[in-house]
Formats: C-alpha cells, structure tokens, sequence
C-alpha cells in the first residue's frame, strides 16, 4: 500500500527524508547478499574497489534482521589531540524479496533521535542566556528561532550525509554480482489491464457510460 500525505504534509516529509528512495536488485539470494555486505564491511587490501567507502576512517555495522538487515555509520575524528569515532547519526534498514535466482533490496532511512536533540543542547543554553537580555521580545524570538533553525538543518545534513555513505556502500557492495534480468510483462499476458493511457481513458469512458445508462433505466 502508498502511504498518501496531505499536500502540507507532504512537503514536510519532502524536507525531513534524507535520502531519495533506492531500490537495489541483486542477482543472487538472501543470503548471498547478507554476507557479502557483511564481508564488505570489513576493510581489505583484498577489496580495494571500496576503499572509496572507507574515507575518513568510516566504519560500518551491519546487523541482520528478520527480513533484512540494518546498517550504521561512524567516522574517525580527532579532537585535542585525541583520536575517537563519532556517534552514528542515521539507520538504514533494508528488506529483502524476491526469490532464489533475484533479491530486492529496498532501504528506508531513520534519523536518530538522540543525535537530533543533541544537537539542540546548545541552541537552549543560548536561548536560556537570551531570555533575560534586555532587548526587544520580538528580536529576541527572531534570534532564538533563527538558532534553531540552524542547527536543526546542522544534524539534519549530517545524518543525510551518513545515509549518502550507507547507500553508496551498499551499492558497491554488490557491484561484483552481474546485473539480474528481471523479465517484464508483455502486453498480451492476462492480468496487464491497459496498454496505453488512451486505451485506458476509452474503457473507463465506456463503463460511465454504461453505469449512467442503467441509472437511467432504473
């Protein structure tokens, strides 16, 4: 099933979603494709085609689920002379289906909610200072918002950056398998109801027709 927003709604979800929707299709079963990606997650001078996945000391955990898998993120980083890995930002899971022979692989993307509001810690410190600065409410409010505003995009664009990361690893991943042939429906097959929007525009015409005839009749 679709879920449907209201338009308000959907430009929302437009603006909060982190990464476009993927869906990967893998010539190869279930459980070929979780081993690989958890093979892939482990850094080899064996596989030097994704060294590209390991920049910036980025590190991938992969966890096998029911239906899928789910991955996370950190890079290493130094601070004050200290070396220490970041806090994963973003979750994305996959599910899998398909049968023996080809794997569909369609990846959602969370956002995680502790990395959100930490990234708020600061902006109410400020905003705690703000409150008693003998300035104008409606300034003070513009400010405040606009601190916010700021570092609600700041953790937005980091985690849909960790996102970016997960999505090219997994695509790398299964560059190596050879591209699956997924057949396609002919026209003539039973079930495929249109051929063409014109004829699908003709039979939906002719059954109002019919149904406004009957209503008459009755």
């Amino acid at each position: 099933m679709t879920r449907t927003f209201p338009r308000p709604l959907r430009r929302f979800y437009d603006v909060w979603q982190l990464h476009p929707p993927v869906r990967v299709v893998v010539g190869a079963p279930r459980s070929l494709c979780m081993s690989t990606l958890i093979t892939a997650a482990q850094p080899s001078q064996h596989r030097l085609h994704m060294r590209d996945a390991f920049r910036d000391g980025r590190r991938y955990a992969v966890q096998p689920t029911n239906d899928g898998f789910r991955i996370t993120s950190e890079t290493s980083t130094r601070r004050n002379g200290r070396r220490f890995r970041t806090r994963p930002a973003a979750t994305v899971t996959g599910t899998f289906s398909g049968d023996d022979r080809v794997t569909f692989i369609r990846l959602r993307y969370q956002i995680h909610w502790l990395h959100m509001i930490s990234g708020l810690l600061i902006p109410a410190f400020i905003a705690s200072i703000l409150v008693y600065v003998p300035w104008s409410p409606a300034l003070i409010t513009v400010i405040i918002a606009a601190i916010f505003a700021l570092a609600f995009v700041v953790q937005r664009m980091e985690a849909a950056l960790q996102v970016g990361e997960m999505v090219f690893f997994i695509e790398k991943a299964f560059e190596d398998f050879p591209p699956a042939n997924v057949p396609e429906l002919d026209s003539s097959v039973p079930g495929v109801v249109m051929k063409s929007k014109r004829d699908f525009h003709d039979e939906w015409q002719r059954f109002y027709e019919e149904r406004l005839k009957e209503e008459a009749g009755e």
